[in-house]
């Protein structure tokens, strides 16, 4: 790990006259990228090092215009270096955490996440990309080994029965971050970050509220609860979208995590 940290150093000017041992250097969690905290006095970045194999789900020009957009809006880093490959250097918030299934519990810090995604949603800001539902479904399914589509079979079939309802009833589409995962939000004393903005794109506004929601392992009434405080500033919306996503986007992750287990192999 240490020579390839030096490799990277070396390509980014922020870093290329520092040494390793000048930071403390922490792993932080991820599955398409390697990322690190690199930490001391003066600074606080994450470096995040993309795998190989994400070139073939991500568009990375997109997710540096659209982070820039998040980033005028207050709810995200703006990296502080990056290239054409999704290498990164970013600032990260002074004594963050990753939200927990925990702070779902505490109301005040539930509104502030929810606040976060709903200003983000309501900005009127377009992002590049439009999710296709069916057609990511179609592609996560078409990378699967033979034996993972035949088991997967019957779910994929049933989803691609429900999108074309799901479509007549949905509301428009909305700047959306489409990977909340609970690491890709960070609270801190400044607020809260949405970090990792690889698949963001104009989607659904139930896709974000039905990841929180999964991500959080919500139950009935807890995911009722979110649903109103977003709905607060008299957004109208469905909780039984809101479940019939929360079910979609379940079997979309499931194939997304075997598809890129099959990349690696």
């Amino acid at each position: 790990m240490q020579s390839e940290l030096e490799a990277q150093f070396a390509r980014i000017p922020l870093l290329e006259n520092k040494s390793l041992a000048e930071f403390t250097i922490t792993p932080l969690p991820g599955y398409t990228n390697r990322n690190f905290r690199l930490h001391n006095r003066q600074h606080d970045w994450v470096l995040r090092i993309p795998q190989p194999q994400t070139d073939r789900f991500i568009d990375r020009a997109a997710e540096a215009r659209n982070q820039a957009l998040a980033s005028d809006l207050g709810i995200a880093p703006q990296p502080s270096w990056r290239d054409a490959s999704g290498l990164t250097l970013t600032p990260t918030l002074a004594s963050s955490h990753s939200v927990t299934p925990a702070d779902f519990t505490d109301e005040p810090t539930l509104c502030s996440i929810v606040t976060a995604v709903r200003e983000l949603h309501c900005s009127g800001v377009r992002f590049e990309g439009r999710v296709d539902l069916e057609s990511l479904l179609s592609r996560y399914y078409s990378m699967l080994s033979q034996p993972l589509q035949h088991e997967y079979r019957h779910r994929i079939r049933a989803a691609r029965e429900l999108i074309p309802l799901l479509q007549d009833r949905d509301c428009d589409y909305v700047p959306s971050h489409n990977d909340l995962v609970l690491e890709n939000m960070l609270l801190g004393q400044d607020g809260i970050w949405l970090i990792d903005w690889e698949f963001s794109a104009m989607a659904s506004p139930y896709w974000d509220l039905a990841t929180l929601c999964n991500g959080a392992g919500l139950d009935y009434r807890q995911s009722r609860q979110l649903l109103g405080i977003y709905c607060a500033g008299g957004t109208q919306m469905e909780e039984s979208l809101l479940f019939d996503y929360r079910n979609l986007l379940q079997l979309l992750g499931d194939c997304w995590m075997a598809a890129l287990v099959n990349a690696k192999q």
